[in-house]
């Protein structure tokens, strides 16, 4: 069982803790996105295990629940080692927006990184394999349903705030 801190609906500390997947109106937990793109403009995604009870071999982000007593970008550098066996540091990571859902906050981080594939390990009982794609392929899986639906939520969003960065 995971123990998660829990927030108001302002993104406020509350004090209180639950189990990551218990659902109380007017409370929230704090999850992570980490997309990592690499000099070509491609994304590097994830296909989730099949043993995972929510999006089973879906493809995704890198990403999951911020732990109890856990600052948010402590958890998007600990998501990339647990489910890729990669290290980045603050300084790799940008802020590119957040989102509130009726029980829990995202806030989506971006690497920028070369990494080659052989250089990912794994996390089995997470992710089933890893792939590099494209803007347009993402938008493909999105609409063909082959990619997680929390990203229908913002993916346009975050392309289009790429686009601004890159001015």
């Amino acid at each position: 069982m995971e123990i998660v801190d829990v927030y108001n609906k302002r993104k406020e500390l509350t004090g209180k803790k639950k189990e990551r997947y218990e659902k109380v109106d007017g409370q929230y937990t704090q999850y992570v996105h980490v997309w990592i793109m690499n000099d070509k403009n491609e994304f590097l995604i994830q296909k989730r295990a099949e043993s995972k009870k929510i999006n089973p071999n879906k493809w995704s982000q890198t990403g999951g629940a911020v732990d109890c007593g856990e600052e948010i970008i402590e958890a998007a550098i600990r998501e990339v080692k647990e489910e890729l066996g990669l290290s980045v540091s603050k300084e790799d990571i940008e802020f590119m927006l957040s989102y509130k859902r009726k029980y829990t906050f995202m806030d989506v981080f971006l690497v920028r990184k070369n990494i080659e594939l052989k250089e990912v390990v794994l996390q089995k009982e997470e992710v089933k394999e890893v792939k590099w794609v494209t803007k347009k392929e993402i938008e493909d899986m999105v609409k063909s349903g082959k990619i997680v639906g929390t990203l229908k939520l913002y993916y346009k969003l975050f392309f289009d705030l790429l686009k601004d960065y890159d001015k």
